[in-house]
């Protein structure tokens, strides 16, 4: 991962970047799914030098998340059931056969960049660095490093791109920032979108990016920590063994620290009057070391992944597309399918829900979640064959507005990307709003930066790797999620 970050992360982030943009201008309706395929892309070739295991990879990463969150895997609430047989037990025969899927495409992964490097092709990755230096590293046998590589690149594949989703979110309620945003990237990058080169310029951008992931942390939770001894605060004895979850969604609110902490305010970090301003504003403000990393021993190893996407996706959305509430711009520039009347192309929102809410983790209030956003009236479950069945899921972990959705066909063609939001991570459910292209020019750049790259080809299709429907009745596949 050094060797990664001093090589800029080999330009991946703005090779998909490139992808994205095209793929906003023609189905923006598909936003949700478009950015987060982004950052798994990205993760992929990082990983693995490629980028077409990105829908895998996020599955890997949405199955992940049910074993380490605490409304996740029954096994969570009813610890005796991982004791028994697993005839007696699902929630254990769901769990052992997740981890054997994990475990094979680890494998298949890894043989893939084995054989690149064979025919001397292989792309750059974590995976290429650690079979070529495999005495480097300290791992007894080889499906240590697979592991070590295929879990650095879950832990990625989707995180980052909650607060790119929250950038929509924020821009849509709090529109006077955007052209602040889009004054400084059209002065430091002009013609282009933004490049690695161009950070130390962008204050204003890191500015954006740090206040998205403290007004609307994606682990609002925070990491779970285990005490090994006993500890006090504030009057509170906590007896070895209690687990422990910093609270971000309390942590970014400090009122002393973050003045009107329900805002979203990005000047917070870059005007010498509030508590959060540092300099030199060529390195501040950063996203690196915030709480949403975790602490000490275990701070989270990808910072620089997250900083580095962050800046270069956010930048290049604010570069090309202006953002507004639905019915607000009418520009003639604006996006084919740009009403954003979807969540697929085989489903429609109902008018009077609007998807206009913040989604977390049950432990926060819809009240406190939902602070100066519309909320929707009623609405049904939203599931799909992999996802739990409504019925399954018991109210009171919910405690969340149901959405709305009329579909025209079958519910296999629901948003997948929804799967995770009551899990140890939060998002903004997907919402009605415009994305318009700023001017024709900027399109057809746009357009050509990523034709250019096509041509050497590239870009990939994504890659299927158990068979018809994902494995389903399968010894290995996909899971219900």
């Amino acid at each position: 991962m050094r060797e990664s970050e001093n090589a800029r992360f080999h330009r991946y982030p703005e090779l998909e970047a490139k992808r994205m943009l095209v793929e906003l201008m023609e189905h923006p309706s598909q936003y949700n799914h478009i950015l987060e395929s982004f950052i798994s892309r990205v993760t992929c070739r990082l990983a693995w030098g490629h980028s077409e295991a990105n829908e895998e990879l996020k599955q890997r990463a949405r199955e992940l998340l049910i074993g380490v969150s605490p409304t996740g895997a029954m096994g969570n609430k009813l610890p005796f059931l991982m004791s028994l047989p697993d005839w007696l037990s699902p929630p254990k025969a769901w769990e052992r056969r997740r981890a054997n899927t994990e475990r094979k495409f680890f494998e298949i992964m890894q043989k893939d960049v084995e054989r690149d490097l064979r025919e001397k092709r292989a792309p750059q990755s974590w995976m290429k660095t650690f079979l070529e230096h495999r005495g480097s590293w300290g791992f007894q046998y080889d499906m240590e490093g697979a592991y070590s590589v295929g879990m650095h690149g879950i832990a990625g594949a989707l995180t980052i791109a909650a607060p790119m989703q929250t950038f929509c979110l924020a821009m849509t309620h709090y529109p006077q920032y955007l052209p602040m945003l889009q004054e400084e990237l059209d002065r430091v990058c002009g013609d282009r979108p933004p490049r690695s080169e161009d950070r130390e310029n962008l204050p204003f951008l890191r500015a954006v990016i740090r206040e998205c992931l403290r007004w609307r942390p994606p682990v609002p939770t925070g990491i779970p920590h285990y005490l090994i001894q006993d500890d006090s605060y504030a009057g509170y004895h906590i007896p070895k063994g209690s687990v422990m979850h910093p609270l971000e969604w309390a942590i970014s609110r400090d009122p002393a620290m973050f003045p009107d902490p329900e805002s979203f305010n990005p000047l917070r970090w870059v005007k010498p009057e509030f508590p959060t301003y540092r300099e030199p504003l060529t390195q501040y403000p950063t996203v690196i070391n915030c709480t949403q990393f975790g602490y000490g021993r275990r701070v989270c190893q990808g910072q620089g992944v997250a900083d580095e996407d962050m800046l270069i996706g956010i930048g290049s959305i604010a570069w090309l597309f202006n953002i507004a509430k639905k019915g607000e711009n009418d520009s003639d520039e604006s996006c084919g399918d740009s009403g954003y009347d979807s969540l697929s192309e085989t489903e429609e929102l109902d008018e009077k829900d609007g998807l206009r809410r913040h989604h977390a983790n049950a432990t926060i209030s819809a009240e406190e979640l939902n602070a100066g956003l519309e909320k929707p009236e009623t609405a049904e479950e939203l599931f799909y064959p992999g996802a739990w069945p409504a019925a399954d899921i018991a109210e009171e972990e919910v405690h969340l507005e149901k959405i709305r959705v009329k579909t025209k066909k079958s519910s296999q063609d629901l948003d997948p990307t929804l799967d995770f939001t009551t899990l140890l991570i939060a998002k903004p459910v997907p919402f009605a709003f415009e994305l318009s292209i700023r001017t024709r020019d900027r399109a057809e750049k746009a357009r050509s930066l990523f034709e250019e790259e096509q041509a050497k080809g590239a870009y990939s299709s994504s890659r299927a790797y158990w068979g018809e429907d994902q494995g389903k009745g399968k010894e290995l596949g996909w899971g219900k999620v």
